[in-house]
C-alpha cells in the first residue's frame, strides 16, 4: 500500500481522535452557564443516566470501579510494551508517537465520559443560591449558639442510643434509605436518588492508611466506603456519598445533604450527623470558645473522638498528606476553589439558611420530629 493510501485510510480515526481532543480541550476550559447545566444536565440527562447505571451496578456483586481501574493499568501497561517491542526496527519515533498519542486519546475519551456520567454535577447552580443563603446569618455568634446547642444533643443522643446496636454498611440502605428521600425532597430534588449499599473496593487498604473514608465512583456510581470507620461514623459517611450520587459533588453540599439525610433518621442517625457536626463547629469556632465548649461535652462523645483519633492515628502522614494534596487538586481541576477546604462549607449552609436552621436543636419545650422541631 503506498503512502498516499495508508494515509487516506488512517483520516477518519484521526479525525475522530482530533474531535475527542477538541471536544475533551474545550469541555475543560470552556464556562457554561450554571442554569443551564442545571437544567439541561443536572435535572435532565443526569437522574436518567443515574437510574439506568444503579439499577445494573447494584445487581453486580463486583466492584466495577476495581475492574476498570486494574483493567484499564493492564491496558495501558500491555499497549506500551507491545509498542516498546517494536522499537527494534525502524520507525521508533512514529512508534513512540503513536503510543503517546493514543494514551492521551485514551485519557481525554475517559475524562468525557467522567463529565457524562457524574462531572458536570461539579458546574450545576450552587446549592446555596437555590436555599437562599444569607451571609448575615453566618456570624461567630451563630456557630458558637449553634456548637453549644448541638453539644447538648449530642450528649442526649448518646444516652439514648447507648444500649443501641448500630446497623452494618449493607443495613443502612434499609435503616437510612428513606431518610435520605426525606431530605432530598426537603431540597425539592425532583427524582430522588436512592441509597445503595456500600461495597468494599480493592482500595480499602489504601483507605485505611491514607486517611479516606469514603468515595464514590464516578463511572458506575457504586459507593465505596472504609469499612474500618467506626460504627457512629457509618450512617453520616454512607449518606455522605449518596449525596454525590444525589449529583451533589461539591463536598460542602455532599456534607450538608448527608447532615439533613441523617437528622431525618432515628436517634442513632442523628447521633452520626451531630458527631460530625460538632467536630467542624469546634474547629471553626474562636480558640477560646472552643475551648468552653468542649469541656460541655460528656464523656461519651468525648470518648468517641477520642475512637476517632485513634482510628486516624493509623493513617501513614505520607500517605495522609499526598492523598489530601490530591483531592485538593482534583477539586480545584473540577472548578471547586476551596479545594479540601469545601468539605468545611456545610457549616455555612447549616447556619445560613432557612432550612439548615430549622434542623438546630430546639428547646426543652419542643420534641424533634424526623430532625425538624415541632412544639407540643
Amino acid at each position: 500500500m503506498t503512502r498516499k493510501r495508508r494515509l487516506r485510510s488512517r483520516r477518519p480515526r484521526i479525525v475522530a481522535q482530533g474531535a475527542i481532543l477538541v471536544t475533551a480541550v474545550c469541555m475543560a476550559l470552556v464556562t457554561f452557564p450554571r442554569s443551564s447545566v442545571e437544567q439541561l444536565y443536572a435535572e435532565g440527562v443526569y437522574p436518567a443516566l443515574r437510574q439506568v447505571l444503579t439499577a445494573v451496578s447494584s445487581r453486580t456483586s463486583l466492584v466495577l470501579f476495581d475492574w476498570l481501574v486494574v483493567g484499564g493499568s493492564l491496558g495501558i501497561l500491555l499497549w506500551w510494551g507491545i509498542g516498546l517491542v517494536r522499537l527494534g526496527g525502524r520507525g521508533r519515533l512514529r512508534v513512540l508517537a503513536g503510543l503517546a498519542s493514543s494514551t492521551v486519546v485514551g485519557l481525554a475519551t475517559l475524562y468525557l465520559v467522567f463529565l457524562t456520567t457524574w462531572g458536570l454535577n461539579y458546574r450545576r447552580e450552587a446549592l446555596s443560591s437555590k436555599l437562599a443563603y444569607r451571609q448575615e446569618f453566618a456570624t461567630s455568634v451563630a456557630l458558637e449558639e449553634l456548637a453549644e446547642a448541638a453539644i447538648g444533643r449530642l450528649n442526649t443522643l448518646f444516652e439514648e442510643t447507648e444500649s443501641s446496636v448500630w446497623p452494618q454498611l449493607g443495613d443502612l440502605p434499609d435503616q437510612l434509605g428513606l431518610a435520605f428521600e426525606r431530605a432530598q425532597r426537603r431540597l425539592e430534588v425532583s427524582r430522588p436518588a436512592r441509597g445503595t449499599a456500600p461495597r468494599r473496593s480493592l482500595l480499602t487498604p489504601y483507605f485505611r492508611r491514607a486517611g479516606i473514608d469514603g468515595m464514590v465512583d464516578p463511572f458506575f456510581l457504586q459507593i465505596l466506603v472504609n469499612d474500618t470507620v467506626l460504627p457512629f461514623e457509618r450512617p453520616f459517611v454512607t449518606a455522605h456519598e449518596w449525596a454525590h450520587v444525589a449529583g451533589f459533588a461539591h463536598e460542602g453540599e455532599a456534607n450538608f445533604v448527608a447532615w439533613l439525610t441523617c437528622l431525618e433518621g432515628d436517634e442513632r442517625m442523628q447521633y452520626s450527623a451531630w458527631q460530625y457536626l460538632v467536630g467542624r463547629l469546634l474547629a471553626a469556632v474562636s480558640e477560646t470558645a472552643r475551648s468552653e465548649l468542649a469541656s460541655q461535652l460528656g464523656p461519651g462523645p468525648r470518648a468517641d473522638y477520642a475512637a476517632v483519633r485513634a482510628r486516624l492515628g493509623h493513617v501513614v502522614p505520607v500517605l495522609g498528606r499526598n492523598a489530601r494534596r490530591l483531592n485538593d487538586r482534583y477539586l480545584r481541576a473540577n472548578r471547586v476553589a476551596g479545594g479540601v477546604r469545601s468539605y468545611a462549607e456545610v457549616l455555612l449552609l447549616a447556619v445560613g439558611t432557612e432550612l439548615g436552621r430549622a434542623y438546630w436543636p430546639r428547646s426543652d419545650t419542643e420534641l424533634p420530629y424526623n430532625g425538624v422541631s415541632e412544639s407540643r
